[in-house]
């Protein structure tokens, strides 16, 4: 489905307890306090050590989005970041994380893009820290996703944006960017999932059945493989850290509820669409890529109309999390962004 980075759950009476040390060879991180972090958080956000991570989690927070046809707001988690002063001309990013994933996904290129442009990560409906507050038993389908990212935009944002999607968020991008051109005014796919159609079998399943499957994806083992084949460099950044970010969000109450419905509508649906993207696209895809297939990389260049393809050489499924310097690169030129303004 897409990169599903995770780690073993981490016991509340030990991740609740303010200034634990954590030692990792020769180097002893500081654990940060509960009450650094947002209330939505649960406890298990004090055992990251990542530095980016924390400062991520730091600066997310909850606002309140009105979506039509939905009975309550949806508290929507993001991290948003407003133009620095002489970027105020530079189209905003919106960066879409992937299946079953969050905003801290974005935990490394985030803070370098910021640095030039209007920025937000945000947590798609059913994902991430976002709470519809239904607990999960409701609408998570593509349609609702998207209803949602366009209430946000409305409301948050209201100028074309460069709309970046990774995994399985390239096909919600993709989904977006077709139904709304008018919000998109350039598209950047990274080793996105756009020709993978539907969830298979999942979606047929009794829900007592299903429901099963869906907390598998909670499992240590899971996320511990989704973690390595998310990366070139194994030793480097498939880390037990990375998979407690990744794993974080699964703690959510409402978590098991929304993936369900999400996997019950039979998920995203795009392919057919992918010829109708009117926006300029970037297409970037890592050479290692060990979870989609690279071919699918030169079938995005072949079908998308005014499409360029950059290879992010030396990385695997998630050029954000493993050459975020590269990839703030490309999307600055891309995006006609001036570092050195």
């Amino acid at each position: 489905l897409a990169f599903a980075s995770s780690v073993a759950a981490v016991p509340r009476s030990r991740a609740s307890r303010p200034g634990r040390r954590v030692a990792r060879g020769s180097l002893v991180v500081r654990a940060a306090a509960r009450s650094e972090f947002a209330s939505f958080f649960p406890d298990e956000v004090t055992a990251l050590e990542e530095p980016a991570a924390v400062e991520m989690a730091r600066r997310a927070r909850q606002i309140s989005v009105d979506v039509p046809g939905r009975a309550r707001p949806v508290m929507t988690s993001c991290v948003s970041s407003a133009a620095p002063e002489g970027g105020e001309q530079n189209a905003p990013f919106v960066l879409l994380h992937g299946f079953d994933s969050s905003c801290l996904e974005y935990r490394r290129l985030f803070p370098l893009l910021a640095e030039r442009a209007e920025t937000h990560a945000v947590d798609l409906l059913g994902w991430g820290f976002t709470d519809a507050g239904d607990s999960g038993i409701g609408d998570y389908s593509p349609e609702a996703k998207r209803a949602h990212l366009y209430a946000f935009w409305q409301q948050e944002i209201g100028r074309p944006v460069t709309l970046c999607g990774a995994s399985l968020g390239g096909a919600a991008a993709i989904d977006f960017a077709t139904a709304h051109p008018e919000c998109v005014a350039r598209l950047v796919l990274v080793d996105a999932q756009g020709f993978i159609e539907g969830l298979g079998p999942m979606g047929v399943f009794p829900r007592p059945v299903a429901l099963a499957g869906v907390n598998i994806l909670k499992t240590k083992i899971l996320r511990s493989t989704a973690n390595q084949m998310a990366y070139c460099d194994k030793a480097k950044f498939a880390t037990t850290d990375a998979m407690r970010v990744g794993q974080l969000h699964t703690f959510q109450p409402q978590w098991a509820d929304a993936t369900l419905s999400f996997m019950k509508s039979d998920g995203y649906k795009v392919a057919s669409r992918v010829r109708k993207i009117t926006q300029k696209t970037l297409i970037l895809w890592g050479r290692e890529d060990s979870i989609l297939d690279t071919k699918y990389a030169s079938r995005f260049l072949e079908e998308v109309p005014d499409s360029e393809l950059k290879w992010v050489e030396r990385c695997g499924h998630v050029a954000h999390l493993e050459q975020p310097s590269v990839m703030r690169d490309l999307l600055f030129e891309f995006a006609g962004v001036q570092v050195g303004a």
